[in-house]
């Protein structure tokens, strides 16, 4: 199957603590989030890797969403895992511990059928193994999102992926971090300046915005009554829009429409623990803060 979007991103087991819940072991990583979400809207395909301990219930649910795994590989290793909590509001993440040893072992081999696609998403990661994902594929649009860790400790390289592709996905501290500024205006024309089309910076209940080199739009999220934890929010915002792009001339209107798609996915990712509401998510229920999102009550 030629995918209509690959998204490239960790599968992960995670322990993660809210301050209102503790579980161990819980599948994770972006690459789930991202998937599910922009498989509502295309063909996806994803390419990432799994240890011995990954649970195959779990790899069953990702299959039952349409998702082709073709380029998922499976190693005699531990499964990617992350340990971390939230506090307080949960506005930010802290990471205890991580243990990346799969990747020692593992080199994003994608297979030949899955190497042309309409929408690359590449999901927050090392930007050495984003560069890997670059030189097998060729996308008609590509998609990244990052994160501070990479920003602090391999800027070089991440600036090499960030002029290769159309859209980079960044929230507001990092967005502020790695232009070294403040004024999130200000940030934005400096990432513009570094090769992409278009800068989405995330800004979680405050919505997001959308910048190219001759406009700017601030969109709103979607009003969540029932908050339960952030974890894979930006990953399926992400994923949501890049499918909904996958087979659309990306402008104006339709990233507009794309972002709202977005919110209105990652408003049901939080109302979940871990991967729980995401794995049931249906598409009436994002028309219904979709249509909401674009002029109807729901929106803050």
């Amino acid at each position: 199957m030629v995918p209509s979007i690959l998204v490239a991103g960790v599968l992960a087991l995670d322990n993660l603590k809210t301050p209102n819940r503790n579980e161990q072991g819980i599948v994770g990583g972006a690459g789930v989030y991202s998937s599910i979400s922009s498989s509502i809207f295309a063909d996806t395909a994803l390419v990432a890797a799994i240890g011995n301990d990954f649970p195959k219930a779990i790899l069953d649910k990702i299959k039952a969403h349409g998702i082709n795994i073709e380029s998922v590989s499976e190693l005699d290793y531990p499964t990617f895992h992350w340990s971390g909590e939230y506090r307080g509001n949960m506005s930010q993440a802290i990471t205890h511990k991580t243990d990346f040893v799969i990747n020692e072992h593992y080199n994003w081999e994608i297979k030949k059928e899955h190497r042309e696609t309409n929408v690359l998403l590449l999901c927050n990661n090392d930007p050495n193994i984003q560069l890997r994902i670059l030189e097998q594929v060729k996308a008609k649009t590509i998609a990244m999102d990052t994160m501070n860790l990479w920003i602090d400790i391999a800027r070089d390289k991440l600036d090499l992926v960030v002029s290769q592709v159309n859209i980079l996905f960044i929230n507001d501290a990092e967005a502020q971090q790695y232009a070294n500024c403040n004024d999130l205006d200000e940030a934005a024309a400096a990432l513009l300046a570094k090769g992409p089309e278009f800068v989405i910076i995330k800004k979680g209940e405050h919505g997001a915005s959308l910048y190219s080199k001759s406009m700017k739009k601030h969109l709103p999220a979607f009003k969540v009554n029932d908050f339960v934890d952030p974890t894979g929010a930006g990953d399926s915002f992400a994923g949501a829009a890049m499918g909904y792009l996958s087979d659309k001339n990306i402008d104006k209107g339709t990233l507009t429409a794309a972002m709202n798609y977005g919110a209105a996915v990652a408003s049901i990712t939080v109302e979940g623990f871990g991967t729980e509401s995401i794995m049931a998510i249906t598409k009436p229920e994002i028309e219904g803060r979709f249509e909401k999102l674009i002029g109807g009550p729901g929106r803050i």
